[in-house]
């Protein structure tokens, strides 16, 4: 698959970490349509939203080294955070700031504390059960795993459904993030 090239109207870029605590370290960053925010998260356990210049940054303490964060519905103040050891994905209300539930993904996908979940993207599907599938990347070897989560069926249920792992690129490993894009149907 040939990289697109950098859209030449996004640059010059923008500095938005400004407004970040010191040493902030961000790991995966998401754009979250119903919030006009963008949400970062930090290897040291922030979960930071801020406007798309940066401004106005809110901070939320989520135990762990976050790697990744996902947004499934736009309406909905709960958004998805991979976490890299154990790896997991959290579920966080970000209107209220408490983690609501922890799903384990350490039965299909666990790699040493720095080389484990490192990528996180929700896929939705309007005939699936949950409205998509998520899917996480594993550092240590490069695989995608895909996940059904109980995110509209239960506001409690932690169980996890395995569905497949997916080998992208045979014998590439340090995969480092994931993208749904719903403009092209792609994943990047």
């Amino acid at each position: 698959m040939a990289a697109e090239p950098f859209p030449a109207e996004a640059l010059p870029g923008t500095e938005i970490g400004g407004g970040l605590p010191g040493g902030y370290e961000p790991s995966g960053v998401v754009w979250h349509p119903g919030t006009s925010k963008l949400l970062v998260v930090s290897d040291g356990g922030l979960v930071s939203a801020m406007n798309a210049d940066g401004t106005s940054v809110d901070n939320w303490n989520v135990s762990g080294d976050l790697e990744a964060i996902s947004v499934t519905d736009p309406n909905s103040p709960f958004v998805y955070v991979g976490v890299e050891h154990p790896d997991s994905i959290v579920e966080l209300n970000i209107d209220t700031d408490i983690v609501t539930r922890t799903f384990d993904l350490t039965p299909w996908m666990s790699g040493p504390s720095s080389r484990g979940l490192e990528a996180l993207t929700f896929v939705p599907d309007p005939a699936d059960p949950e409205g998509g599938l998520f899917y996480a990347g594993l550092q240590e070897d490069g695989k995608i795993c895909s996940f059904r989560l109980p995110i509209s069926s239960s506001s409690t249920v932690t169980t996890v459904t395995h569905l497949a792992t997916i080998t992208p690129v045979s014998g590439r490993t340090d995969l480092s993030g994931l993208h749904y894009a719903s403009a092209t149907t792609r994943n990047c």
